[in-house]
């Protein structure tokens, strides 16, 4: 039987079943039918590439680069009429060739066949990109050849369903795995069932309707899973259920308007990505629960507009929080980490990374974190309002060497766009200058007054002659009397007595 008798035969299978479902139950199967017509639709437009395709040639013009243990088949141009890439059975010319990379992104290539994908180099893949093709089908044991398989890219396809058994064979080995940006509406329960090793998942910008545990059963090991995209407005208090050891969701451009109670009671969470959602402000212990969050980032949200007082109070371990870019946030609460005010143990007091670059904030409070523990501050591209209120910020220890724009002064009008690091505290706040000046103004009167005692206290002494007696105390000299003198003389008469006499002549 040839190849195309089988597909006539298969084409013949599924009319037979449509006509069936059609006779039964007129109304109540379309999405059977659906199914069915797009299968059937695919499977007989599909034309078997029968052309060899020789890779790794050397020459200037070859099909496919190798080099070390990487094959790259990226963006392939065949010829003008047809440039991309259809396939990926390739025939690879260099002797012991063991290829770790193969690389087969931004091509044509719409179904993956079993044993024509880099056919008798499998063993050898360990990463397998086919991200941006047109990949709709892929056969159940196309993988199986892969034994070392670890990272598989199959995003930017036209993938709207799989079958469980198409991972089956990579189960042990698969530790990364991207569908991002296919066409997937809906995953059936237990679909990763096998995957224990797999590590991170990826199913950004899928239009999937329904999100529940099951889907995510037997991933045991997964740590990492992002929904980016994905038009979720909540999630289940159960979603995660089945994962056990997921450290790291990112959530990004979903039409969120709260925080999911998931997130914040996910005990094994350690990082969340929530940006670009609809938040429009972070209330009081808003990410507080049973979680472990380390770090959370906010970034680009477009109806962001305040942090509430305690809005990230209950979060002991955080220890990263980035609200880069979010055009609309103009208040950080004095409060907001608990510093100023919070129940016990409820103060977020690990803060190392504090990030508001490039959002409309004028102003934060001096006592909001401990600043001395920051290793990074990024506060540049903000309208920042150069008073007595963010006089902290002048000193020398911050210099925002870390920062790519450097914070500017927007106000008042004599320090616009002057740079924050190089403004002087008594320029910017009224009450340094006043400080200022009476602080030079007390250290004169001080030292007159110093002065003034000193002299009235000198001629005290002088004049009553306690001076004088207070010196022969210090010098402690003996006594020099009139008695002791004329003793002495006495002694030198009588010691010349004693010489002899010259003789007389």
């Amino acid at each position: 039987m040839t190849s195309h008798d089988f597909f006539e035969k298969t084409r013949e299978s599924r009319i037979d079943k449509l006509r069936e479902i059609i006779n039964e139950t007129p109304t109540g199967n379309i999405e059977k039918m659906r199914q069915i017509t797009e299968d059937l639709q695919e499977e007989t437009s599909y034309d078997e590439d029968e052309n060899e395709y020789k890779a790794c040639t050397g020459l200037e013009d070859e099909l496919c680069h190798c080099d070390m243990d990487e094959i790259n088949c990226s963006d392939i141009v065949l010829w003008m009429d047809d440039p991309h890439l259809h396939t990926a059975d390739l025939v690879i010319q260099i002797k012991d060739f063991k290829p770790i990379i193969a690389n087969f992104s931004q091509n044509a290539i719409s179904r993956l066949h079993k044993n024509k994908v880099l056919p008798g180099f499998e063993k050898y893949v360990s990463k397998l990109d086919f991200s941006y093709n047109h990949i709709r089908f892929m056969d159940s044991e196309v993988f199986k050849p892969f034994t070392n398989l670890s990272k598989l890219y199959l995003s930017h396809n036209n993938l709207q369903t799989f079958k469980k058994q198409v991972f089956e064979p990579v189960k042990d080995t698969l530790h990364r795995l991207d569908l991002g940006y296919n066409r997937i509406k809906s995953l059936d329960d237990g679909i990763f069932e096998g995957l224990t090793n797999l590590e991170v998942l990826s199913l950004d910008g899928n239009p999937i309707k329904t999100w529940k545990k099951e889907i995510f059963k037997g991933l045991d090991n997964l740590k990492t899973l992002s929904l980016d995209n994905c038009n979720i407005d909540d999630l289940p208090a159960d979603i995660f259920e089945y994962l056990p050891k997921l450290t790291g969701i990112s959530l990004r451009e979903n039409p969120f308007e709260e925080i999911p109670s998931v997130v914040a009671n996910l005990k094994s969470l350690k990082n969340v990505d929530m940006s670009i959602t609809n938040l429009t402000e972070i209330r009081d212990h808003a990410f507080a629960g049973d979680s472990s969050l380390e770090e959370i980032i906010l970034e680009k949200m477009p109806f962001l507009s305040v942090v509430r007082d305690c809005g990230f109070c209950g979060l002991p371990q955080l220890k990263i929080i980035l609200l880069n870019d979010n055009k609309q946030l103009i208040e950080v609460h004095p409060n907001a980490f608990g510093f100023i005010k919070s129940e016990p143990g409820h103060k977020s007091a690990a803060i190392t990374n504090f990030d508001i670059h490039g959002s409309n904030i004028t102003t934060i409070s001096e006592h909001m974190i401990d600043y001395d523990k920051l290793d990074t501050f990024k506060v540049g591209g903000n309208p920042w309002k150069c008073d007595c209120g963010i006089q902290f910020m002048m000193q020398e220890k911050f210099l925002f060497k870390s920062d790519s724009v450097a914070p500017k002064c927007a106000s008042p009008p004599t320090l616009v766009d002057h740079h924050l690091a190089t403004v002087r505290v008594t320029d910017a706040c009224e009450d340094a200058r006043f400080l200022g000046r009476s602080g030079r103004f007390s250290s004169v009167l001080g030292l007159a007054l110093l002065a003034g005692f000193l002299a009235i206290g000198a001629y005290y002494m002088v004049s009553s002659g306690k001076l004088e007696k207070l010196v022969r105390q210090v010098r402690k000299e003996p006594e020099v009397s009139y008695t002791n003198l004329q003793a002495a003389g006495e002694d030198f008469a009588l010691e010349t007595d004693f010489q002899p006499r010259p003789a007389e002549v």
